[in-house]
């Protein structure tokens, strides 16, 4: 769909980075036209065991001397099916980047914030929000730095969710499981768990029964381990039992756990598209589907997962970004066009400067991200920030 016979004829391609801590760095690149329009994505590769930024420059050399009108023009001029990005994670990745930048693009063009363009080209009635409410990621936050450090103690879990209220968020999620991995030495609860459930026993209390305590566990067990795992979430008074594992990849044993448990069952953070999303909520794996501005089709994708789910099954779509600031400047624009009833994820603390990634400064007030003014994501990536921390470079 074309709004107003516009077009966007990349020419350029460059590349960033960002080192935040030993286990990150955030990636971006930018596509620009002739006219110095340019648009931004994010392909930061941390879940990932290869760089997208060649699949990235290999497909945006087949963009070039065409009139991009949609976002979704990457998939055709490469002659990319959906079932390719479903099965290809690399792959939707560097689409997802590519219709990001494209869709930041094209809303420049109009002159349009991009919350107001996703909404424009589908006809979607109605004034979307300008600020979008936050649950607070504290796990990156525990991570080593530089310098070596980490706490990852059950009372450095509860310092960092305090933190996170104190500042204003109402929701907090952790992955205290990261040492655990089916299969297991012991039937039932693992051993390897306890110290998570300490962790999550000493968050919740300082979290306390008027806020929320989520639980990510990043895919580390299997159905028997998921399912004693469960009845200890539920009596800890958690939100919701995030990935126990993988639900795009083991279905029928996540159906099994969400059968029988009490708690709100979330996940498929690597999904792409929104026929893959329907599927999964149709077939009762998922309680909520989590979409990853950086691997479900990009922000244009995102509002369509957003907006078809949310409008069948209620409160079912949590937008997932453990990303850096553009990622989650993308999944804020989707998510206020989409009108998100659950708040989205936000990775807090894991660099004291990382509202200066963008340009201007990212703004994240009392547990709110506000969107700034401007066309488009409204935000670059600010070139010093790359030359204090990072580096560009061309493929």
């Amino acid at each position: 769909m074309t709004i107003s016979g516009e077009w966007f004829t990349p020419t350029g391609l460059t590349f960033n980075s960002i080192a935040v801590r030993p286990e990150t760095t955030w990636v971006h690149f930018s596509l620009s036209d002739s006219t110095g329009i340019t648009g931004y994505g994010e392909i930061t590769d941390t879940q990932l065991d290869r760089s997208i930024a060649p699949i990235v420059a290999r497909l945006a050399n087949n963009l070039r001397g065409h009139k991009i009108t949609n976002d979704s023009d990457v998939i055709d001029l490469n002659n990319i099916e959906v079932g390719q990005l479903e099965n290809d994670v690399p792959l939707a990745t560097a689409v997802s980047g590519l219709r990001c930048a494209i869709a930041d693009a094209l809303a420049q063009i109009l002159s349009l914030p991009l919350v107001d363009y996703l909404r424009e080209l589908h006809q979607h009635p109605g004034i979307a929000d300008r600020k979008v409410q936050l649950y607070s990621n504290i796990n990156r936050a525990l991570k080593p730095t530089f310098d070596g450090s980490s706490d990852r103690s059950p009372s450095g879990f509860a310092n960092m969710a305090n933190r996170a209220m104190e500042a204003g968020f109402k929701t907090a999620k952790c992955a205290p499981f990261d040492e655990c991995r089916a299969p297991f030495s012991n039937p039932g609860l693992p051993r390897e768990a306890e110290i998570g459930l300490d962790r999550i026993r000493a968050a919740k209390e300082v979290i306390g029964s008027e806020r929320t305590l989520l639980v990510d566990c990043h895919s580390r067990f299997d159905l028997e381990s998921a399912l004693a795992l469960e009845l200890e979430l539920r009596e800890a008074g958690v939100g919701w039992f995030e990935e126990p594992v993988d639900p795009i990849d083991m279905p029928d044993e996540f159906r099994v756990i969400r059968d029988r448990s009490k708690i709100k069952m979330a996940g498929a953070e690597m999904g792409y598209g929104v026929e893959l999303f329907t599927k999964l909520m149709e077939d009762d794996v998922l309680d909520v589907v989590m979409p990853d501005v950086k691997f479900c089709g990009g922000p244009v994708e995102a509002y369509l997962i957003g907006r078809e789910l949310e409008s069948r099954w209620d409160s079912s779509v949590s937008m997932h970004c453990p990303s850096g600031p553009l990622s989650l400047l993308a999944s804020a624009h989707a998510s206020s066009a989409f009108g998100n009833k659950i708040p989205l994820e936000h990775a807090v603390y894991e660099a004291d400067w990382r509202h200066e990634a963008l340009e201007p400064y990212e703004v994240v007030k009392d547990g709110y991200l506000y969107l700034p003014d401007g066309p488009g994501l409204g935000a670059r990536v600010d070139p010093v920030a790359v030359a204090m921390r990072g580096k560009h470079w061309t493929e």
